[in-house]
């Protein structure tokens, strides 16, 4: 009689878990991209630890890391479909090219889900229930470091359209609070689990009470000086008419008309999104009179951006300018946090004999200082569109003095997709943090001032021409997020780091006398 041969280690428990894990996982990651900006189903970010933890049941190693990736791929492969637009409709790239793109960046970001779920199955099941959230608010600051280069959408992010939810923001930073909704979340899935609903009690404990204590703890905004009303444009102008040269006096009539009519309406500061007119003001001394012919007849600042030259050949950047009732003042920001493949190309800059190869293309210079730039209502903090993703950015310009932020941007590249209210959702986040009013012009939308609470005061939605007006207080506190915010990110990744290894050490130490006791337990073999 023939003999069925034993599974070899591990396949029963492949067979026995069967489709369940990788549903679980690819769930994960769906409910959180639909969680963020865009769908915006927030209560969903809740579920997200606990669907990953239960697909990580029982799984080691590869098997582990596979299924962590699988969530990462469906939540970035949902969130950043958008990236499908800018390489197919303006980078004329083929549809298929374009997907394939899409997905290569999926995966690739997916890599921080993956280490994070092969992290934790080498811990105790109750132990993941800390572990993973941990794990997933390190790599919220991990991302920002190579391969990934890209510290988009934090949790945190899910929570901006319910303000009251970031009042904690200005004591735990954005990874701080991006940390206690995964705690949350997990804690409530382990309250359904056997064996883990003590545990879970206690996490969510810690949790709420992590919230409330930074909540109450979260400083309010004191003004420190006058408001003053501030405009912010809305041009909407197309990609396509901006690259055609002959649309050049279109595209500024209608920005000074615009700028006009916010001077008229008692702004004092106007702000124009990025790159508004087609010119260079360093090089065109007609646009330079132009713009301080009107600051000087209409009494206004005016904040606005063009390419800024360097010394080098070829040296250019992405310049933010100020004019005063004054005339022009003599100093710009540079942005610092340049997009990848958008505005340089990763290395080229160390590699002379590669710079010819993409000359023109991604041939931005980043800048190096960062500074506050004046404005009516005290120094100002700048960010250039990407760079909202950065909390540095502005703590560095808020400990330097700034008393209102600034960001200009053109997100017309992405469409009327999620991309332009998951960008707008990372404003919310650090005007939140520095507890600043915070001023957004973007060229086709999102454009809105926010206040110091992350709420909205006023918007212009996505693909509509037109200019909004606020009154803008300054500020001049400086929160625990700004003070110790790299401190902060620094400390939960240390912590993850932690919890892992320790964890790790522990499950080693337990597994030796383990298996030495079920070896003396096991009964002898029998020979016939």
């Amino acid at each position: 009689m023939s003999r069925t041969p034993p599974d070899r280690p591990g396949v029963a428990a492949v067979r026995a878990g069967g489709a369940r894990p990788w549903l679980l996982a690819a769930g994960a990651g769906v409910a959180m991209a639909l969680a963020l900006p865009g769908p915006g189903l927030v209560p969903l970010v809740l579920v997200v630890p606990g669907l990953l933890r239960r697909a990580l049941a029982g799984a080691r190693g590869w098997r582990a890391f596979r299924i962590g990736w699988l969530a990462g791929f469906a939540q970035w492969g949902v969130a950043v479909a958008w990236v499908f637009i800018v390489l197919h409709r303006y980078g004329h790239l083929h549809a298929a090219l374009a997907v394939l793109a899409v997905a290569l960046m999926a995966a690739i970001l997916g890599t921080t889900w993956a280490i994070a779920g092969w992290a934790a199955s080498r811990l105790s099941e109750g132990l993941r229930i800390v572990a993973l959230p941990l794990a997933l608010a390190a790599f919220e600051e991990l991302q920002r470091f190579p391969p990934w280069i890209f510290p988009w959408n934090p949790a945190a992010a899910a929570l901006t359209p319910v303000p009251v939810l970031l009042t904690p923001l200005p004591v735990t930073a954005t990874i701080g609070l991006s940390l206690l909704v995964f705690l949350a979340g997990s804690a409530l899935d382990a309250l359904l689990a056997p064996g883990l609903r003590r545990a879970g009690a206690v996490w969510l404990a810690v949790a709420v009470a992590g919230w409330s204590g930074a909540a109450l703890a979260a400083p309010a905004f004191h003004p420190a000086g006058a408001a003053v009303k501030v405009a912010a444009l809305q041009p909407n102008v197309p990609l396509e008419s901006r690259w055609n040269p002959a649309n050049e006096e279109s595209i500024e009539d209608r920005v000074w008309r615009l700028s006009r009519r916010g001077a008229e309406a008692g702004a004092r500061w106007i702000v124009w999104p990025e790159s508004a007119v087609p010119r260079v003001l360093e090089s065109d001394a007609a646009f330079r009179h132009e713009v301080e012919a009107f600051t000087r007849t209409r009494g206004v600042w005016l904040l606005f951006g063009s390419i800024g030259l360097g010394t080098g050949e070829d040296q250019y950047y992405n310049s933010v300018y100020v004019a005063s009732p004054a005339g022009l003042l003599p100093w710009r920001y540079d942005k610092v946090h340049l997009v990848p493949f958008g505005e340089y190309v990763p290395l080229v800059g160390r590699i002379a004999a590669l710079r010819p190869l993409v000359r023109g293309v991604g041939s931005f210079t980043p800048g190096t200082h960062v500074q506050p730039l004046p404005g009516p209502a005290g120094p100002v903090g700048v960010a250039v569109c990407y760079e909202v993703a950065y909390p540095s950015l502005y703590a560095s310009e808020v400990v330097r003095g700034a008393a209102v932020l600034a960001t200009i941007t053109n997100d017309g590249w992405y469409g009327d997709s999620a991309a332009p209210r998951q960008h707008l959702a990372l404003a919310i986040l650090r005007a939140a943090e520095a507890r600043r009013f915070l001023v957004r012009a973007a060229n086709t939308g999102i454009s809105a001032v926010i206040d110091p609470y992350g709420r909205l005061v006023t918007r212009l939605g996505f693909g509509r021409e037109g200019l909004i007006t606020a009154e803008v207080r300054p500020g001049s506190d400086v929160t625990p997020a700004v003070a110790y915010g790299g401190g902060i990110r620094a400390a939960v990744v240390l912590v993850a780091a932690g919890v892992m290894i320790l964890g790790t050490r522990r499950q080693s130490g337990l597994a030796g006398p383990l298996r030495s006791r079920r070896r003396e337990e096991a009964p002898c073999s029998k020979t016939s």
